[in-house]
């Protein structure tokens, strides 16, 4: 059996490794891609005390209790579960209070140095300017935390993640069907080099 003579060639073993390779490379740039500077689109507030939020579209948000933050300079790493603060919005606008509901369903996220975790959320009508009051009831003492405000944050994080999951499947699927078709041709092919008759013809 001469092995130049069998098609395809095994480079192509190689290409189906440099397409499984390069997926996850993509993966890798897509995520940086998608995720860097994402955390930037929350606002975040140090509480307890009163705070201005400029929304800028209406819409639902959630509020997120950071127990692992950054901000500015200052580091904080509280307690997982937020420890009984009390929370109230109102709009500048109009003066009228924005009701604020538990989450139905719990969201957590970590990007860099911030861990977060959604208490709130909460539906506006008009973008503009709102005050975030929060503080623990009155008699309690409770250290300081970090509350991050934003819409589809965590919905934006996972659509990134299943976009870059399907990078990689999609290359390993290539590189899968890459492998296997090269398989089966070179077995054809060695098949019909092995034949008695492939390379003697009979004298007549």
């Amino acid at each position: 059996m001469v092995e130049d003579e069998i098609r395809p060639s095994r480079w192509y073993y190689g290409l189906a490794g440099l397409v499984f390779v390069a997926g996850w490379v993509f993966f890798a740039l897509f995520l940086f891609q998608n995720l860097s500077g994402l955390s930037d689109t929350l606002q975040q507030v140090v509480v307890p005390g009163n705070v201005e939020l400029t929304l800028p579209q209406p819409g639902k948000y959630t509020i997120y209790y950071e127990y692992r933050s950054v901000v500015g300079t200052r580091i904080f790493s509280t307690e997982e579960s937020l420890p009984g603060l009390e929370c109230h919005l109102v709009s500048k606008t109009t003066g009228s209070s924005i009701p604020l509901s538990r989450v139905t369903a719990s969201s957590s996220y970590t990007v860099g140095s911030r861990s977060g975790v959604a208490v709130l959320d909460f539906t506006i009508d008009r973008a503009g300017v709102y005050e975030l009051s929060a503080g623990y009831p009155e008699g309690r003492e409770g250290p300081e935390v970090v509350l991050a405000i934003g819409q589809g944050f965590v919905v934006r994080i996972l659509t990134a993640v299943f976009g870059g999951l399907a990078i990689v499947f999609g290359s390993m699927a290539v590189a899968v069907a890459i492998a296997v078709i090269t398989l089966i041709k070179r077995t054809k092919a060695e098949k019909e080099l092995n034949r008695p008759d492939a390379r003697y013809r009979p004298i007549e």
